[in-house]
């Protein structure tokens, strides 16, 4: 009997020791890397693609067709508004002119000889009229000199009418004529000049382009114009900062303010909708240098915009990769009671794990804004708290209540 009660004892022991073992072994402490939460300014951002051009800039065409005969600037010169540029051949129109000016002072004869028509049928008209008192006229003589003081009458008016029609033509002939010169319409720099001595400059016309001239612009209103989509729109407002770094800078930001904001989208080449209209929409966001630094900058250049929607200030915040979600693609959603179609919807939750006494305990917080390398904590921590900051690996799976360490001359104090 003794023996067997040993017997049982034993295997009880046996049977016991691994779980006992499972209970009182403790798991290797995970290694973390351990960051101090404190304030720094953080600034939401968009990025956007654009290109530089001068807010005030004129490309000169033709209005009437000639050939141009004379020159009096050249590309890079600086001109004032009303600075005579160029002239075209002007013979044809200087002809028309004349020849408009000679049918004015036909017409002004025929008004004189049409004055005098009217003075000798009134007066004729009168004569009439005596010689019908004394009897010696029929009644029809006088009906007929009353009709023909108002046919004169009427052929006055009519020559009148006449001369206001020449004049005019007088004056569209001389307006083509003014044309033949080609005057600058705001003052700056001839930045293109597309034509030389003897070529043709053609008037644009219903669907055919005609010929461009010049461009003048004034130098002074350097701009960029970013292309923004429709989804980031809604955040740009005009005053904000922007960053702008160009192709040929890329190195050095520039400055600059939101300036205007379109009303309406500008249509871009992009994958075909029905009806073969493309989807996307860009907005072209009018951007203003506030400091070039002295670079030589051109229009056209190419150019990457960082407009700051928000900003901060200085505010508690930690890398992105320190907070974690409960909204994930491997989070599985339970169906709900008595309909296994619909699922149970998780109310997202954002949180990070504090060292705590060599243990991660598990914070949640509310996020605020953020940008590309840190995120805004409202509150859920304050200032100092050792939050482990990866590596994400490890981070990802880590649970509340593990062990954890830290290189302790490897973790970070940031003010």
């Amino acid at each position: 009997m003794k023996r067997q009660y040993v017997v049982g004892i034993g295997l009880a022991a046996l049977l016991c020791v691994p779980v006992i073992l499972k209970v009182t072994r403790s798991e290797p402490a995970k290694k973390v890397e351990i960051e101090r939460i404190a304030f720094h300014d953080i600034k939401s951002s968009i990025l956007a693609s654009g290109h530089l051009l001068y807010e005030e800039q004129v490309l000169l065409s033709p209005e009437v067709i000639g050939k141009v005969s004379t020159m009096f600037v050249k590309e890079g010169q600086k001109v004032t508004k009303g600075d005579l540029l160029m002239h075209l051949d002007d013979q044809t129109y200087r002809a028309e002119v004349a020849q408009q000016e000679a049918a004015v002072r036909q017409q002004r004869i025929a008004i004189e000889q049409q004055q005098l028509n009217l003075a000798n049928q009134e007066n004729q008209y009168k004569r009439k009229v005596e010689l019908h008192k004394m009897k010696m006229i029929a009644d029809s003589a006088i009906d007929d000199a009353r009709y023909a003081v108002e046919l004169a009458k009427i052929d006055l008016r009519n020559s009148r009418s006449r001369l206001e029609q020449v004049d005019a033509i007088v004056k569209q002939v001389s307006e083509r004529l003014a044309k033949t010169n080609i005057r600058a319409p705001i003052s700056g720099t001839i930045t293109a000049l597309n034509i030389k001595v003897g070529e043709t400059a053609v008037a644009s016309q219903v669907s055919i382009a005609g010929s461009s001239l010049m461009t003048i612009a004034n130098t002074d209103t350097m701009i960029t114009e970013v292309n923004v989509d429709e989804a980031d729109i809604g955040k740009v407002a005009i005053g904000q900062e922007v960053a702008i770094h160009t192709a040929a800078y890329p190195d050095v930001p520039i400055k600059g303010v939101v300036l205007a904001i379109p009303l309406s989208p500008k249509q871009n080449a992009g994958p075909q909708g029905q009806g073969g209209a493309s989807m996307a929409r860009n907005y072209n966001i009018k951007v203003k240098l506030a400091d070039s630094k002295g670079l030589t900058l051109r229009p056209g250049m190419t150019c990457r915009a960082e407009i700051f929607t928000s900003s901060s200030g200085k505010s508690l915040s930690l890398p992105l990769q320190a907070v974690l979600s409960n909204n994930d693609e491997s989070t599985e959603l339970a169906p709900k009671k008595g309909d296994k179609k619909k699922k149970i919807e998780v109310k997202t939750e954002n949180h990070v794990f504090v060292n705590k006494d060599g243990k991660a305990e598990k914070r949640l917080v509310t996020l605020g804004i953020s940008d590309d390398s840190q995120q805004q904590i409202l509150s859920g921590v304050v200032a100092g708290d050792p939050v482990i900051t990866g590596p994400y690996k490890t981070l990802r799976h880590l649970k509340h209540g593990d062990t954890v360490t830290s290189d302790s001359a490897a973790a970070k104090s940031k003010t």
